[in-house]
């Protein structure tokens, strides 16, 4: 018949506690009844004195009363309740992000939750159906039993043989049976008829349940089918975000990228100009240490000649081109003395 709770079609309920606005709603009213006990332990001193004061007491019996019908009635609590999980939706959209697919899967939770609902009162209205066909049964055996002793005691009128006052007592019987048949039949018509209109409406409700059921699970496949394009195309787009951050890039970190190309371009000409600085510094050292090396030479090879001059006898005569005989003046053990001075 129809589909019971534990079937597949009605698998995969969510009610606004189970999902994620609940659960925020779940922790907003923890701690909105300890903001209200606190606060009513906070008041209850007053609500102590108020109580000892006529017109105190008056006013807070009018306010618990006026608790009283907001609590009780049903468009107040309604009202509060599409306001409760609005504002918890709300507040729930803040830090999640709520799923369009989520939203479809609870719009088909609440479907399956009317079908359900659409069983349960099949199940009562076929079992009503039966109820009266049990007690059109039961009335009809109660008429035929009723005829039965109508007819039983018609026959006993028709034997004769009996006094008047069994007379007056079987036929008193035969007319109270008769009656009650009479009235049972016409119960049973009244039942019989309504019993064939419920099997009309319970045969449209069957109908009515079958195209129902089609429908939540038609919406069903197609939340599914949207389910998979989402996830497919949430593939396709992550990817695609990669790409576009790749051409375009991010401007605060091309921005960085930029400035580290700068950076870098000018660190390195700051340490090649450095460097060349540098260079043209030790080149210029090397040119004077060079040319201080060369003078300070000059000036020892004058200084030694100057010495040498000085060593020689007087009687040493001169040579064309100026350079004196050495070789004649010195003897030969002596000769090597000046080079030893020079080493």
């Amino acid at each position: 018949m129809a589909s019971t709770p534990n079937s597949p079609v009605m698998q995969g309920l969510k009610n606004f506690w189970q999902r994620p606005e609940g659960t925020v709603g779940k922790v907003v009213l923890v701690l909105g009844g300890i903001a209200v006990a606190y606060g009513f332990v906070q008041i209850l001193p007053f609500l102590i004195a108020a109580a000892s004061d006529t017109l105190h007491l008056a006013v807070l019996i009018a306010a618990i009363l006026v608790f009283l019908f907001i609590v009780t009635d049903k468009r107040v609590r309604t009202l509060a309740k599409l306001m409760f999980q609005s504002v918890m939706r709300y507040l729930t959209g803040l830090f999640i992000e709520l799923d369009p697919i989520g939203i479809l899967k609870n719009y088909i939770g609440e479907m399956k939750k009317n079908l359900a609902i659409m069983d349960e009162q099949l199940g009562n209205l076929n079992g009503s159906i039966r109820t009266l066909q049990n007690q059109i049964d039961t009335n009809q055996k109660d008429a035929e039993h009723s005829m039965a002793l109508a007819n039983q005691a018609d026959k006993k009128m028709a034997a004769g043989g009996l006094t008047s006052l069994d007379q007056q007592q079987y036929m008193s019987a035969k007319v109270t049976n008769q009656r009650h048949a009479a009235s049972l039949i016409n119960i049973n018509k009244s039942l019989t008829d309504l019993r064939d209109k419920l099997k009309i409406l319970y045969d449209q409700l069957i109908r009515w349940r079958a195209t129902a059921e089609f429908q939540v699970t038609d919406k069903e496949n197609r939340v599914s089918e949207e389910e998979m394009r989402r996830k497919a195309l949430k593939k396709a787009y992550s990817v695609f975000q990669a790409a576009k951050k790749i051409f375009r890039g991010d401007p605060v970190a091309n921005q960085i990228y930029d400035q580290t190309l700068e950076y870098l371009a000018d660190d390195a000409g700051q340490m090649l100009g450095e460097m060349e600085d540098f260079n043209r510094l030790a080149n210029k050292l090397m040119t004077n240490m060079d040319l201080e090396t060369g003078a300070i030479n000059d000036e020892a090879v004058k200084q030694l000649s100057e010495f040498q001059q000085k060593l020689l006898p007087a009687s040493v005569t001169a040579v064309p081109g100026g350079v004196p005989d050495q070789s004649a003046a010195v003897p030969a053990n002596k000769k090597d003395d000046y080079r030893d001075l020079i080493k």
